[in-house]
């Protein structure tokens, strides 16, 4: 047996090997040499066994693996069979049976296998030839496997065809170095990446790279050359090593290329694999009583992401992966059901929100009068154009009303909601009519509480026509001194309020708000009477006894005429507020007065209380009317351009100057200007006709 195992294998090597198996053989020899050296030692005693140990249990098949395993078909297999089982397997498969172990290993790294290689390669429709720097195992490894040339792990980058490699991040880091790096004698010569970011690396911009060991070896190689001193030498060496890099470009031009085509036809197999298994699943799952609503969709949704992990893979739907993930399936179905209906039912509410809006918006146009456009010119200033603003509820307080509430809540669909919402058209009519009335004989009660009577026609001086279609009901509301007041109060202060912001605090008048009921409220809104006697002297003050706020209120177009402030107001600013405002204010000259009269009561409660050190020191209301000044209540504001440092002197502007007295009572507030205006404020209020300086006024520091 000896002799037939050497007579084998000199074959094998001559031709070849007849089969695949040839290494077995070998094995075989070697166990029958020990067997026959074995035969020449004397067996030793055997030792007596024990009665109870005669049966002995059958010994258990002992499991192979490798060579004596699943593949040692394969290895005893003639080799021109195994030769064409080859030529029909791809690249990638050859590749494999190399790594499975030694033995294919060896036979397929030989040089003697390159034919099956190349019958692969054949399968490989439209596959480049191996570049003559390569062989076929690494050129096929480097195009099929997606592995780091370097350590071996997997690396998800393209591959660099200049380089004939792939690299993974950690590797790009260690290998490459920047291509501006790179010596420029030789830079021309390197292979380098495509454009690329390196992983961890400093730079923001993507750039080219070069591997370090051929920067390396081109370096050496250009040294060599240089030190020979051979000029022709080293010009016939560039020019070969420009000739090799231009080869180099062109074949990873046709590697990446292929490459690329590579990844392009693996992803249309892998979707065509997850649109065959996504199909299958929705077959079943519809099989089992589901409809296409019930399947999950938009990447928005928790529930379609869950979805998506178990459906859409690039894996057929087996009956064993069916059983595993039905269960997990139906929650998700059973989920996005309660989901869809959930939003299906809000998008019901929001088309029935739309119809109610559309029929609220076209009931304010029709019930309410006329609108009458204002052009008011003040002052030489551009016409203001002002509309009047008429009662009717928001949305919000619709919703407040059983009816509109009902329409707005039942789940029907907008179309069966409209349908009902036109059968109660004169219902709705009729409760936005008394609401209306509600709110405006509420204002008007009020003033006639506090003994107020107001004209029902105010006057539109210049165009007194203007207000003749305004409804009877609404005209003593539009009087400038009609105003308002709300609680709770901000800052504790009172801030009066014409119709006009009244209804745009209280949202008295349409609006599309969010849909939360708001029923109608009017506790908390009161007369204001102090405000309306400011209001009303300063109405006689400018002539306009009857005049309507909308043309008194509007911008900063007014000045005190008889204190220090000089800061324009409106129409509302005027009547209080001198020092802050809430943010709800109309803030106007009707709140300076009233402010500037509550401090006027406050000095003479604190004069009362001082020492004899303050005795003889008097407190005036300059905006008492009754008070003889000989200056205004009130005068337009006419913007004046802001004086030069030059200027200041010559009007006569100076220093500001800071009122002592004033520092001495504790309600006064603050009185800060210039002394020119200093001088008048101590001679009309604090009646101190000789004033001195630094006793009754001083430098603001």
């Amino acid at each position: 047996m000896h002799t037939r195992s050497q007579d084998m294998n000199s074959t094998s090597s001559i031709a070849g090997g007849a089969r695949v198996g040839m290494s077995v053989d070998r094995d075989l020899s070697s166990d029958s040499a020990q067997a026959h050296e074995s035969a020449l030692v004397p067996p030793s005693r055997k030792r007596p066994r024990d009665a109870a140990n005669t049966t002995q249990a059958p010994a258990r098949k002992k499991q192979v693996r490798g060579k004596q395993g699943r593949l040692a078909g394969l290895m005893n297999m003639p080799i021109d069979i195994f030769t064409e089982i080859t030529s029909y397997l791809l690249p990638v498969d050859i590749i494999s049976l190399s790594r499975s172990n030694k033995f294919f290993r060896n036979m397929l790294m030989h040089r003697s296998s390159i034919h099956i290689w190349h019958e692969s390669m054949r399968n490989v429709e439209g596959l480049p030839p191996c570049p003559p720097d390569m062989s076929e195992p690494q050129y096929l490894t480097l195009l099929f496997i997606k592995t780091c040339t370097k350590c071996g792990k997997a690396a998800r980058g393209k591959l660099e065809g200049e380089l004939r490699m792939r690299l993974c991040g950690t590797c790009r880091n260690e290998y490459l170095v920047p291509i501006e790096e790179v010596p420029a004698t030789i830079r021309g010569y390197v292979p380098r990446t495509g454009w690329i970011i390196v992983p961890g690396s400093k730079r923001d911009s993507s750039d080219r790279y070069a591997l370090s060991e051929d920067v390396v070896r081109l370096v050496v190689e250009y040294d060599r050359k240089k030190r020979l001193v051979d000029k022709s030498g080293l010009e016939a060496w560039c020019k070969e090593k420009a000739k090799s890099a231009e080869q180099e470009q062109k074949e990873a031009r046709t590697l990446s290329g292929f490459s690329d085509s590579i990844d392009r036809n693996r992803e249309k197999e892998l979707d065509a694999l997850k649109k065959a298994r996504c199909s299958e699943i929705e077959r079943r799952v519809k099989e089992l009583g589901w409809t296409q609503k019930d399947i999950p969709i938009g990447w928005r949704s928790e529930t379609y992401r869950a979805w998506n992990i178990l459906v859409n893979q690039p894996r057929p739907l087996t009956e064993r992966i069916w059983i595993n993930i039905q269960p997990k399936l139906v929650v998700l179905l059973e989920t996005n059901r309660v989901e869809r209906l959930e939003k299906e039912r809000q998008y019901r509410k929001i088309g029935r929100q739309n119809h109610l809006l559309q029929f609220f918006m076209e009931l304010d146009r029709k019930m309410s009068s006329p609108a009458v456009p204002f052009a008011i010119r003040k002052f030489g200033s551009r016409p203001a154009f002002r509309m009047i603003t008429h009662v009717f509820p928001s949305f919000a307080h619709t919703l407040a009303w059983p009816l509109v509430k009902d329409l707005y809540e039942t789940d029907l669909t907008p179309e069966a909601m409209k349908s009902k919402l036109d059968k109660h058209r004169h219902e709705i009519e009729a409760l936005v009519t008394k609401w209306r009335t509600i709110i405006r004989t509420y204002l008007v009660d009020q003033a006639a509480a506090n003994g107020i009577i107001l004209r029902k026609i105010p006057v539109f001086y210049g165009e007194p026509n203007l207000l003749v279609k305004i409804p009877d009901s609404i005209k003593p509301l539009l009087r400038a001194d009609s105003l308002f007041y709300t609680t709770p109060l901000l800052m504790n202060k009172k801030s009066p309020l014409t119709f006009s912001s009244l209804l745009a605090n209280e949202e008295w008048k349409w609006s599309r708000i969010a849909p939360t009921p708001k029923p109608l409220s009017l506790e908390h809104v009161f007369w204001y009477p102090e405000a309306h006697e400011a209001a009303k002297t300063l109405l006689i003050a400018v002539g306009k006894p009857d005049a309507s706020y909308l043309e008194m209120d509007g911008s900063k177009e007014y000045l005190c005429g008889r204190c220090h402030e000089t800061d324009p107001k409106t129409w509302v600013q005027m009547v209080t507020l001198p020092h802050s405002q809430p943010a709800f204010a109309d803030g106007s000259q009707v709140q300076h007065y009233v402010e500037h009269r509550q401090i006027y009561f406050n000095a003479q409660k604190d004069l009362e209380g001082l020492n004899d050190y303050t005795y003889g020191l008097v407190y005036n209301d300059i905006h008492d009317p009754a008070l003889q000044t000989g200056l205004s209540m009130i005068k337009p504001y006419i913007a004046k351009p802001k004086p030069k440092v030059g200027e200041v002197r010559d009007q006569e502007l100076g220093q500001l100057q800071i009122c002592k007295v004033c520092e001495t009572i504790p309600s006064a507030s603050e009185v800060v200007t210039n002394e020119l205006a200093m001088l008048r404020h101590l001679l009309d209020v604090h009646v101190i006709v000789e004033p001195q300086l630094d006793e009754h006024y001083a430098l603001k520091c």
